[in-house]
């Protein structure tokens, strides 16, 4: 049976200033579909969920005064409603200002649900009294609410962990079912790849199509990229032969030009010779330069490979740190206090080797973040030891990078880490940070770019053991695939909180979840 189509965006091409942001984009959705919509922050996959909106409201995307051009067709079934989750969320703004209005038993049970789920107690009327985390969970829980026929999520995830994630992907395919139309721009690999009919990919060459999740799109961008340096690669090599054959037929009128000099008046025949050599060299070049030209026109562009190759070095196998039956909480009360709280973390047993992978996950507030504050000494434990080998040379890149690089400049961050500026910059190029960017203030750069340059800081400067808390919020896929890569060819261990589970899959060998204040091994 053919399902009613909802969305359809035909040939849509945006221009801001002189940079095309998106070219020739066209997409479809049915009701009962779930698009995804990915690529790397600032690609344009924003604009296009602004775009379906404004068609909805039957307004412009943009102010007349700003210096965008869109051109292509926008689609909306006239009897659809939409609702979008923006990225920024702030009091006043949809789907905020939408109150829920309980509609019977059922919708009051699926909203106590709801609230259950994503974290979310106590008195939500209150907007400005709600943190910027708060304020996006109530906004997710009307979405799901809502009546809306078609539901626009712009990175839905960011302030969710590994419990409100699946939360959420269950009530969105519980909304398929029901004959939803959806869009979900996100950078969660796991989310597209179980729930995704359709996948879109945007990037700065190229837009992908797949009939599944975001990994079947980058296999499929993959395969395209191989196709284009090959014909790359075909393109080059006849723009190199005609060069060649070009300077050939150009020495040959140059011999015969010196040949005619030296020859003098008793062989005439050189010179008309040297004449006629001189002036096919000129028609050959003339064809060979209209050659060139078109050869260079349908040379695909191939954007250059991340190529990360740090310096081999040996890290001998030594324990960095171990915790034996650690409790800690931050409201210490003596232990005959009638109305004693629970400990934060209780009895928790956990130790690393300089070769150990492991992983943290747990809700938010569970504990992890404190975890690695008990490791490294900055709070002392209740009860239980902590002991923690001074010998490693360990590094630590908080959650949000807060601090990690204080001189402006981003070049200027790397002084202490022994090595010259070529060595530094030859690594931050290959973490796709190059050229004269080094140079430029740190505020300029994305968070992902910023993650990227701590993480090779950190090798840089010899780490031998990694913390790293929560590194892949925030992040786009391909910065995470970065990364991913990064860690891969790392020597040494780390421990990393994170809620990315396909990130988790590809990185860690040990995954620990912090339950009721305990790590448990999985």
């Amino acid at each position: 049976m053919s399902r009613r189509m909802l969305i359809n965006l035909k040939n849509v091409s945006i221009r801001i200033l002189d940079r095309m942001l998106f070219e020739n984009l066209s997409l479809t959705v049915h009701a009962g579909e779930l698009l995804a919509l990915v690529g790397a922050n600032g690609c344009g996959k924003s604009t296009i969920l602004q775009l379906i909106t404004s068609a909805e409201a039957e307004r412009p995307a943009f102010p007349e005064e700003a210096d965008v051009r869109v051109t292509g067709e926008v689609f909306l079934d006239p009897h659809s409603r939409i609702m979008l989750l923006p990225q920024a969320i702030k009091p006043g703004r949809e789907p905020l200002n939408d109150p829920i209005e309980p509609a019977g038993p059922e919708y009051a049970a699926l909203e106590a649900r709801l609230r259950g789920e994503f974290q979310l107690s106590g008195d939500s009327t209150a907007l400005d009294t709600l943190s910027d985390g708060e304020l996006q969970k109530l906004a997710i829980i009307k979405m799901l609410l809502s009546d809306a026929d078609i539901l626009l999520f712009d990175e839905p995830t960011n302030y969710l962990d590994i419990a409100g994630i699946t939360a959420f992907e269950s009530h969105l395919d519980r909304l398929k079912r029901a004959g939803k139309a959806i869009i979900v721009v996100t950078h969660d690999r796991a989310l597209t790849d179980n729930l995704a009919d359709h996948t879109v990919l945007v990037t700065p060459h190229g837009i992908y199509h797949a009939a599944g999740g975001s990994t079947l799109a980058w296999s499929v961008r993959g395969e395209q990229m191989q196709a284009r340096r090959h014909q790359a690669r075909e393109i080059g090599k006849k723009i190199r032969q005609l060069q060649e054959d070009t300077r050939a037929k150009a020495g040959w009128a140059a011999q015969k030009e010196r040949q005619k000099k030296g020859a003098g008046m008793d062989k005439p025949h050189i010179g008309r010779l040297s004449k006629k050599m001189a002036k096919r060299a000129k028609a050959v070049q003339r064809r060979v330069d209209r050659h060139l030209d078109k050869l260079k026109g349908i040379k695909p562009f191939v954007p250059k490979e991340l190529s990360l190759r740090f310096p081999d070095r040996e890290i001998r196998h030594r324990e960095v740190f171990a915790l034996n039956d650690v409790c800690f909480s931050y409201t210490e009360q003596p232990e005959d206090s009638p109305g004693k709280e629970p400990y934060l973390l209780e009895d928790v047993t956990l130790s690393a080797t300089t070769r150990d992978k492991i992983c943290l996950m747990g809700a938010n507030g569970s504990g992890k973040t404190t975890v690695f504050r008990l490791i490294q000494g900055h709070v002392a434990p209740l009860a239980g030891s902590r002991r923690f080998n001074s010998g490693v040379k360990t590094a630590y890149v908080p959650q949000g990078l807060a601090g990690f690089f204080p001189a402006k400049r981003l070049l200027d961050n790397f002084g202490d880490c022994g090595c010259d500026e070529t060595t530094i910059r030859q690594h931050l190029g290959a973490a796709l940070i190059r050229r004269d960017k080094v140079h430029r203030p740190t505020s300029s750069f994305s968070y992902g770019e910023l993650m990227r340059a701590a993480v090779v800081k950190c090798l840089l400067s010899q780490g031998e053991f990694l913390f790293l808390d929560e590194p892949t919020t925030h992040l786009d896929i391909e910065s995470i695939e970065v990364l991913e890569k990064i860690l891969d060819g790392f020597a040494g261990g780390f421990l990393i909180i994170s809620h990315d589970r396909r990130f988790i899959e590809n990185v860690a060998d040990r995954l620990y979840v912090l339950d009721g204040g305990r790590p448990r091994l999985l």
